[in-house]
């Protein structure tokens, strides 16, 4: 049975606002984590010692991650119900992209405690394995860059469905199709240009929650 989309249930609202509001918050505390956090903790560094004395710093880091995935998880399940059942076609698609994202970043936050865990372990016993271990992080960074590319066409093609529907703000989805326009291309663009798409993704998303805590009150 369809729905009007006037008559998304409760729930997926309810999902959607706090999804988008945990994104938001956790795209600030990326932020704070890369422009403070690091530097303060001395990042980027190829010192073993400085890599183990700002461990704590480096699972921050990696535990952000999961609020990300958390985040991309109830936005997924709030935006099918909002706007499935006008573009059906690019919401199947939005879902697939969110739902790969949320099991990308998921395994790069888990490898990423588990790699640390073990450097630290190796680390009076064994600098070479120690050094070694810290280097496979290559494969978090990887696996944190797909699901933020994946995060990316979630945001873009959930703005374009939100543009056929019309029931918010076209501004507000064509932020959206700028802010995943800017992470897709965040893979190739330079610092500090890169850092632009994710701080337009916290107003984005403190947006997107606001739309969704607005309808579940009407």
């Amino acid at each position: 049975m369809h729905l009007p989309l006037d008559a998304t249930p409760t729930s997926s609202l309810r999902a959607g606002m706090l999804g988008a509001l945990l994104l938001a918050i956790t795209l600030a505390g990326y932020a704070v984590y890369e422009l403070i956090l690091r530097p303060r903790a001395g990042f980027p560094s190829d010192d073993m010692a400085v890599i183990l004395g700002g461990i704590d710093t480096l699972r921050a880091g990696h535990w952000l991650k999961f609020g990300y995935a958390g985040g991309v998880a109830l936005l997924t399940v709030g935006l099918r119900g909002r706007l499935h059942d006008s573009s059906p076609t690019l919401m199947d698609l939005a879902v697939l992209a969110g739902a790969g994202s949320v099991a990308l970043l998921v395994a790069s936050g888990v490898l990423g405690l588990r790699l640390l865990q073990e450097a630290d372990l190796f680390y009076l016993t064994n600098l070479v394995d120690a050094r070694s271990t810290i280097l496979i992080r290559v494969v978090t960074q990887s696996l944190q860059q797909a699901g933020l590319l994946l995060g990316a066409w979630l945001i873009l093609l959930s703005s374009i469905a939100g543009l056929r529907a019309k029931v918010w703000p076209a501004v507000m989805h064509g932020l959206g199709l700028v802010v995943g326009a800017l992470l897709i291309a965040a893979l190739i663009l330079p610092a500090p240009l890169d850092s632009i798409g994710p701080l337009l993704a916290i107003v984005y998303a403190g947006w997107l929650a606001w739309q969704f805590w607005q309808t579940g009150r009407s």
